[in-house]
């Protein structure tokens, strides 16, 4: 049997790059998958994806800025596939960057809207029917910005790291309720994002893989490796965590070829 047999999970930003990953992983574990993203080609053409597989997979538009419209996606959920097991928050906003002392005020309150309330307000939503049934994986997507970063990424680094202290206080308040929260950190990770960055920053590319003990970029199905886990049966004891996903980028002090090994 399939090791996410029978739940049902719900990613956020499930339309492309580790949120579409993690989507394609659960479902490929058995999990039956609500897809969130704000618009509906990307999901509709992964969950018929997912369905010529043999799977089961709903495509929900939705806004993680717009609590009502995250609740109606809960209920979605709920009403077509019959239960609630597994939240993902990958949805993300553009990264806002720049000298923080000529940040709009603005691009800040968008970045946090998405990235931290956005993750609130999903949380919320999703536990009230994961602590009616007594069980549920919860797993939010931060960044190894949180352990380590470079200017001008203030908003950023601020609002991932809410999410981490949002994940620790959510483990601790519903963790005798059957409830496990996690938080899974990318490093450099192959996505469009990341391919921007290293297409318009010359410096970019060798600066994450010349850093990078593992001497490459991670992959998206790398993370979603990660949050398989979290949401399985092995990581019952897991909660309140934050599991970094980098090749060592954040434990090397070191960018270059190492002095003593070449």
């Amino acid at each position: 049997m399939s090791r996410l047999a029978g739940r049902v999970a719900l990613v956020t930003g499930a339309g492309r790059g580790i949120g579409r990953a993690t989507a394609v992983r659960l479902a490929a574990d058995g999990a039956a998958v609500a897809l969130v993203a704000r618009g509906t080609d990307d999901i509709e053409s992964l969950a018929a994806e997912v369905h010529a597989a043999g799977g089961d997979a709903l495509a929900l538009a939705a806004d993680v800025t717009d609590a009502d419209a995250v609740e109606r996606a809960v209920e979605r959920t709920l009403a077509e596939l019959g239960r609630l097991d597994v939240l993902v928050t990958c949805a993300a906003a553009p990264a806002a960057s720049g000298p923080t002392e000529e940040l709009p005020l603005e691009q800040w309150r968008a970045l946090v809207d998405t990235d931290l309330t956005g993750v609130f307000v999903t949380c919320r939503a999703a536990a009230r029917p994961m602590l009616a049934q007594g069980f549920g994986r919860v797993v939010n997507l931060t960044s190894f910005h949180v352990v380590a970063t470079y200017p001008q990424r203030a908003a950023y680094v601020a609002a991932k790291a809410g999410v981490v202290g949002l994940t620790q206080a959510l483990a601790v308040e519903w963790g005798g309720r059957g409830i496990t929260v996690n938080a899974v950190a990318p490093g450099p990770i192959r996505t469009a994002r990341t391919s921007w960055f290293i297409e318009h920053d010359p410096h970019a590319g060798p600066g994450m893989i010349g850093r990078t003990p593992t001497g490459r970029l991670g992959e998206p199905e790398e993370v979603a490796d990660v949050v398989s886990f979290l949401a399985g049966d092995d990581a019952r004891h897991v909660t309140g965590q934050m599991i970094v996903v980098d090749g060592g980028w954040t434990r090397n002090a070191w960018w270059g070829p190492h002095p003593f090994t070449g």
